[in-house]
């Protein structure tokens, strides 16, 4: 029995046993990634990984991640929690819309929070006072991947570090910026990567103080291609190494990279029906229309297994919205009532972003480890 059949066959076993619907993490597969990236760092002389607890906020996976030494990016009140309860110890944050008091918090706290505007530098300055040392998320062109249209369009986040108004008031209340930091979409390609990493160092020109630069994260899809990746931190490397006279720490903020694949959604079927277009509709205990906004999960198991040959399934939701569905094409032997099935890419943005559509419950979730189950 290969690796991955051993992890199959406990998979199985821990989604016969839970409740459902429910989303089992896999935190061998999370090493996994999690060594991948460190490799691929590995050319950048100080890099700091830090999770973005966005994509995934079960208490189990922010432990382990922890414990692998990672670091944390917050963007509320509850994800800082979180990430303290996990014991990440160094966190970053950054967010739009947090008030004076929580940016006051956050400041107390040791966070290291990089403002997203000036209005939010000025309330800020208002809570706790001249003299303070902070960092700037800088704007930056969305990426193409994430464009509506074909033009350039800005990011909403972020501050002009050529404002006057915000040098004014840095110089003002004596602010040290030491961060810089840039996060606008996916990266993609190895081209994005060094032109977010020159726009920085560009940057940081104006900010004498500067020692750390926060490229963000959205790596997940320049992960699909491996070598591309792999050629993108080979080309940040290059333009640091371009870059003479200072030295800066990299930070880097990956959530689905890391977690996704590591993440089973575990169903159980309800109804097995016969569509008049001919195909069989398998409606199932989860919500697609809550959980599945940004992943298309695959199927990867059906308990039980049967023989029969596979036939065409569309997997349909629980909820009463006519376009809810898990899947709509998956092939499946001889599906019944009382099945359970396995989808694959559901340990990030799923749970931690659900909507609540008729009140249906957040899926239980567990960590799978070396094939037993720990509640999150």
């Amino acid at each position: 029995m290969t690796s991955r059949d051993m992890f199959l066959s406990a998979l199985r076993d821990a989604a016969q046993a839970a409740p459902t619907p429910a989303v089992l993490y896999d935190l061998a597969g999370i090493d996994t990634m999690v060594a991948e990236l460190r490799r691929d760092l590995s050319e950048l002389p100080d890099v700091l990984i830090c999770f973005a607890v966005k994509a995934n906020r079960c208490p189990d996976v922010l432990r382990h991640l922890a414990s692998l030494g990672l670091g944390a990016d917050v963007a509320s009140p509850a994800e800082l929690e979180l990430a303290m309860a996990a014991g990440m110890k160094v966190v970053t944050a950054t967010a739009p819309a947090l008030s004076g008091s929580e940016l006051a918090d956050f400041h107390k706290r040791g966070v290291l929070l990089d403002v997203s505007s000036v209005s939010q530098l000025r309330v800020l300055l208002d809570e706790v006072g001249s003299g303070v040392r902070l960092g700037l998320r800088v704007r930056v062109p969305v990426s193409p991947a994430d464009r509506k249209g074909k033009g350039i369009e800005w990011s909403r986040f972020g501050v002009d570090p050529a404002d006057p108004e915000l040098h004014e008031l840095l110089r003002c209340h004596r602010v040290e910026v030491t961060r810089l930091h840039v996060h606008a979409g996916e990266v993609m390609t190895a081209r994005r990567a060094r032109r977010l990493v020159t726009a920085l160092l560009a940057c940081a020109d104006q900010f004498p103080e500067v020692t750390t630069l926060n490229l963000g994260g959205g790596l997940a899809a320049l992960y699909a291609r491996p070598a591309e990746a792999r050629q993108a931190w080979a080309e940040v490397a290059a333009v640091l190494a371009e870059h003479r006279g200072r030295r800066f720490r990299i930070v880097v903020e990956p959530g689905m990279l890391l977690t996704a694949l590591a993440g089973y959604l575990v169903v159980s079927v309800r109804a097995v029906d016969r569509h008049p277009t001919g195909h069989q509709v398998a409606t199932v205990d989860a919500s697609g229309w809550n959980l599945l906004s940004w992943t298309s999960p695959r199927l990867v198991a059906q308990i039980p297994h049967r023989p029969d040959d596979p036939r065409t399934y569309t997997v349909a939701g629980a909820s009463c919205y006519e376009e809810d569905y898990v899947a709509r094409s998956i092939q499946a032997a001889d599906l019944r009532v009382g099945d359970r099935l396995i989808f694959n890419a559901a340990g990030a943005y799923v749970t931690s972003m659900a909507r609540s559509m008729h009140g249906l419950a957040l899926p239980y979730e567990a960590a799978l480890v070396q094939g037993s189950t720990t509640k999150c």
